[in-house]
Formats: C-alpha cells, structure tokens, sequence
C-alpha cells in the first residue's frame, strides 16, 4: 500500500486561501503579456515577431493572475515526444515567494504526466539560487560527467 504524506491543518488552509487568490489559465501566452513579464526579469529582450514565433510553437503554456494582473507564467517547449524543456517560468518580484511558482510547476507536471512517455527527457535551466524549488518536483542537476551546454546566438 502506497504511504500517503500528512500535511498539516495550518498548511491546507493557507494552499485554500492561496488557491483562491489566483486564477490560472493553461492557454497560449499573448505576446505583450510575454514582453512585459520577461521585463521583470534580467533576461535578454527579444523582439515581437520573435517572440510570437516563439509562443506559436509551445507544447504547453500556463499563466496566473491575481486578480486581473498577470504574476507568472510558465511554458513547455520541445518535440512533444521524446524531449521536453521547461522555459520562462517566471514570477514577478512582488509575487515570488507565494506559492505561485509551485502552481505554474504543478500545472506543468500535470501537463507532463499526460503528455510525455515514458523513458521522456524533461529539461530546464534554472535560475542561479531556486535549484532547490525544482528540486521539490524530482528534477536533479547534471551529473559532473554529463555536463550540459549551451550557446547564445550573437
């Protein structure tokens, strides 16, 4: 029989209470909406009809509002069967540290769990400092003998 985690009366009522504050919407990012929230970030601008290109080719996208202001998003990109790699999941600063990143990582691992076969490879790249938040989901770092790399396009 499958061992099944308690979870504590305080920490229901403030995931209910957390759960009603938002609104999250699994749909096709809006460009503008791209934009504005990447801004948030030290990341690299991109250009509108890059961006629309990029957003056309999503496997999977998820937002959350508070209220009608969007605070994060998350997207999946890929082949759709072999390799999956999360991307952008981005919070903006006054919302970080609020339960919002862990509900755009849950709706993307429902995604997953759907979506990809077994044996799948599911990348990311992380942020300097939240290795431990993708770590809560089972996502590890590269082994030292399997380096991962990476190059940007000057």
């Amino acid at each position: 029989m499958q061992k099944r985690e308690r979870i504590s009366l305080p920490f229901l009522i403030l995931r209910i209470k957390t759960l009603l504050m938002y609104r999250i919407e699994e749909r096709s990012i809006h460009p503008e909406d791209y934009l504005q929230i990447r801004a948030t970030t030290s990341w690299r601008s991109f250009d509108r009809q890059v961006v629309e290109k990029a957003l056309a080719n999503d496997l999977y996208a998820v937002s959350v509002y508070h209220q009608d202001r969007l605070v994060g998003i998350g997207r999946v990109i890929g082949d759709g069967a072999i390799y999956f790699y999360i991307q952008d999941i981005i919070v903006i600063p006054g919302y970080q540290s609020r339960g919002v990143g862990t509900f755009i990582m849950e709706q993307i691992e429902r995604f997953l769990k759907t979506a990809a076969p077994q044996h799948a490879f599911i990348g990311l790249m992380a942020a300097e400092g939240v290795l431990r938040f993708y770590q809560k989901f089972g996502y590890r770092p590269r082994p030292e003998d399997r380096p991962g790399m990476f190059k940007i396009m000057p």
